[in-house]
């Protein structure tokens, strides 16, 4: 079931006119496993989550 959703999400994202870029940032251990663990256990992809807490953290920070 989960990998269903998955691929639903990912055909979704993909046909949606948004570029994906890689980043690369150093997390600590512990707080990596807290997010993976989050994501199991909301059947969600960590790629989204990563996503939409980015947007949240830059949207209440406001313009520069």
């Amino acid at each position: 079931m989960m990998t269903e959703q998955r691929r639903a999400h990912a055909s979704a994202q993909a046909e949606s006119n948004e570029a994906l870029v890689n980043l690369n940032a150093r997390v600590p251990r512990h707080l990596w496993r807290r997010v993976r663990l989050q994501c199991l256990r909301d059947e969600r992809l960590l790629r989204t989550f990563i996503t939409e807490a980015l947007r949240e953290y830059l949207h209440g920070r406001g313009p520069r």
